[in-house]
């Protein structure tokens, strides 16, 4: 009896046992076939796929989409629309932009886009000014909180991704609801695209700007941080460009309000910064295939805060702008003419009147 009692518990684990695998087959199929991150492959023609998650789905839009040129940078570049480049420069072109992200992080899927698509051929990438004067290797993100099972090409740790309870009832499912729902794909127009979702102008502006005390003491830069700078433009910019003479990077500075160029007059930072952009100037334009814009001369636009919804971040007007103005060559700066871009801002920002702003 003890024997025909084993049997029976040994077939009902084996058959729980297999009753197990077959629900985390189905799941983790469910997820790999249907892949709403892209990790193995791009979106099944039959299927309508939300871009909304740009850090778990970019690496496999680079991966598997098909293009030959991409946005990308920070939050200041998702209002872009894709659809105005690829008319502006005969492309096909992809947005993978990363909110909050520091240079390494943009240039390490740029780095990827070069290594599997050999079509690349243009690069639009905004620089944020306030991240030149960072470490190169610096993140900018938790490491442990971040989807780095989809960035590598190891296969074991993707029980993350196709064993995720969230993934599953969050996106694997979203995708099938948006498809039975009859949404199309979104568009990469509108992935991340936030220009609806707030208020712009002085209103707006000041009810989240903390005017600083002002000081008399004067920022200075100093050799180590030169350093920085150009170990950060190196790694994380100018190395692929050299890489890459093939691809052309069409960089900017991203255009700051005059609210930013207060906080910067308030703090003794101002002389200290524009002396950070000179530098980097000087070094990116040494790079024949990279066309580097900067906007920080367009006063009128820079003082008028019905384009800006805080200090730094400008509505999807400005975005469009950019891209027109890089189409037709304006404030693309060279050898010739930088120097020239940098007196006339340095002039401007260090008389501009900015007790005037704020008087009622």
């Amino acid at each position: 009896m003890e024997v025909c009692a084993l049997d029976v518990n040994k077939k009902w684990g084996i058959a729980l046992l297999a009753l197990v695998g077959a629900c985390l087959f189905l799941v983790g199929g469910a997820t790999a076939v249907i892949d709403p991150f892209f990790h193995y492959h791009k979106p099944l023609s039959f299927l309508s796929y939300p871009l909304n998650n740009e850090r778990y789905q970019n690496d496999g839009i680079i991966r598997h989409f098909d293009y030959d040129a991409v946005i990308t940078g920070t939050s200041m570049t998702l209002n872009f629309k894709t659809s105005e480049l690829d008319a502006l420069f005969d492309v096909h072109s992809v947005k993978v932009s990363f909110p909050g992200a520091l240079y390494k992080e943009i240039n390490e899927n740029l780095e990827k886009a070069a290594e599997v698509n050999p079509k690349l051929k243009l690069v639009v990438r905004g620089l944020d000014n306030l991240w030149l004067l960072q470490d190169a290797d610096a993140a900018g993100y938790e490491e442990s909180s971040y989807p780095t099972y989809l960035y590598d090409d190891v296969l074991w740790n993707d029980v993350y991704y196709v064993l995720n309870k969230d993934v599953l009832l969050h996106n694997t499912k979203g995708v099938l609801g948006h498809t039975l729902f009859g949404q199309e794909t979104t568009s990469f127009d509108d992935y991340g695209n936030w220009n609806a979702a707030f208020s712009f102008g002085r209103d707006a502006m000041d009810a989240v700007y903390h005017r600083a005390e002002k000081t008399e003491m004067v920022q200075e830069l100093t050799e180590a941080e030169r350093e920085m700078l150009r170990r950060n433009l190196t790694q994380n910019v100018t190395d692929l460009a050299e890489a890459h003479p093939e691809i052309d990077f069409y960089l900017f500075f991203t255009p700051y309000s005059i609210y930013y160029w207060d906080n910067l007059n308030q703090t003794g930072a101002l002389e200290k910064q524009l002396q950070i952009e000179r530098e980097a100037i000087e070094l990116l334009l040494s790079y024949d295939n990279i066309y580097l814009f900067a906007f920080s001369d367009e006063f009128d636009l820079i003082c008028d805060l019905d384009y800006y919804k805080d200090e730094i971040h400008y509505s999807e007007e400005i975005n469009s702008r950019i891209l027109r103005w890089m189409r037709e060559g304006e404030h693309l700066l060279t050898r010739d003419n930088y120097q020239a871009y940098c007196e006339r801002v340095g002039e401007f920002y260090t008389t501009f009147d900015y007790e005037a702003l704020f008087m009622e």
